[in-house]
């Protein structure tokens, strides 16, 4: 009878921990790449960081109603740290981001200035690929970008090449604080968007996409999508190639 008794302790505790154990199987970790806003960790107090390790079962208080960060594991790449709808505790989500980065290719002009429109990340290496057997750029019909920099005016046409749109490196040279993108065709400047070119520190980008380079396992163009969305998420518009760009000349990656 007592070892009867006793089988059916061990089976009993056995069943209460499976819970335990299920929880424990999901428990992931990442690394924090960047903190917008104020986050606190409710066990120590203490404000989230950069380069900090959180797991997916650690309780934050979100001081602002937009504060948020992005953290990365090692095989879910990069997601987003933010307050749950309800207020009640954290979630862990995918960025929305990951399809804009990966967008399809403008098949009008309309398109194009949609796209520039709001905030714009500008690295220099901004280009926008377009679907040129139904979008033509020849001599009749461009793009310009025109902004005014301490009374100066500019106005210049993007460059095409390879079927790509690039805005002029003088974007990033001067660092307008508002541009507006221009199409032109035979009867004129026929449409037009305006746009905030968002400009980064290098170093400060270096070191938030070396958080993601050195977490993420993998193979390199996982961790350049990975890199893309997180630029598009916390800095601008951008595109996969443009990011994959900047960090082939700033990081040798």
């Amino acid at each position: 009878m007592k070892t009867l008794n006793f089988g059916m302790k061990l089976m009993a505790a056995s069943l209460m921990l499976l819970p335990f154990a299920s929880n424990a199987q999901k428990n992931v970790n990442y690394k924090v790449v960047k903190v917008q806003g104020e986050i606190q960790r409710v066990k120590t107090g203490n404000l989230l960081s950069i380069g900090e390790d959180v797991a997916n079962n650690e309780n934050f208080s979100f001081k602002t109603n937009y504060s948020r960060a992005v953290v990365v594991n090692k095989e879910k790449g990069c997601v987003i740290l933010s307050a749950r709808n309800d207020n009640e505790g954290s979630q862990f989500l995918p960025s929305p981001s990951n399809m804009s980065v990966r967008a399809a290719l403008p098949t009008q002009p309309s398109e194009v200035i949609e796209y520039y429109y709001g905030d714009v990340f500008v690295s220099g290496f901004d280009s926008l690929k377009i679907d040129d057997s139904k979008l033509l750029i020849n001599d009749d019909s461009y793009f310009t970008v025109k902004y005014s920099v301490d009374g100066k005016d500019y106005a210049e046409k993007l460059s095409y090449k390879n079927g790509k749109l690039a805005l002029p490196s003088s974007l990033l040279e001067n660092k307008p604080e508002k541009a507006t993108l221009c199409y032109n065709d035979e009867f004129g400047e026929s449409n037009k968007s305006e746009f905030t070119p968002v400009y980064a520190d290098k170093e400060t980008l270096k070191g938030e996409l070396e958080l993601i380079f050195s977490t993420m396992k993998g193979k390199r163009n996982a961790k350049v999508l990975s890199s893309a969305t997180f630029v598009n998420d916390f800095y601008g518009k951008t595109t996969e190639e443009a990011v994959d760009a900047w960090i082939k000349n700033n990081m040798n990656k």
